[in-house]
């Protein structure tokens, strides 16, 4: 499959059963199916693209991003 950047998509449901993350906007979250996420090709690794999730729940989602920065910085030091 060809990912184009700018584009919407769907990941299909065997993601998200191999990652198991709790925090992760899920396919069948509260009855509704398959979120779009918008596909960001990576700066420096132009195989890498970043599958940003499109939700109008920014309050609930700013505080998962938050949790994980604040987990990722206390991983490092």
């Amino acid at each position: 499959m060809e990912i184009k950047q700018g584009y919407s998509y769907h990941i299909k449901d065997e993601f998200f059963d191999l990652v198991q993350d709790k925090y992760l906007m899920g396919n069948k979250e509260n009855g509704n199916y398959r979120p779009h996420f918008l596909a960001l090709q990576d700066n420096k690794n132009e195989e890498l693209y970043w599958m940003i999730p499109i939700s109008s729940q920014v309050e609930k989602y700013k505080i998962v991003m938050d949790k994980k920065i604040k987990n990722t910085k206390n991983a490092i030091r």
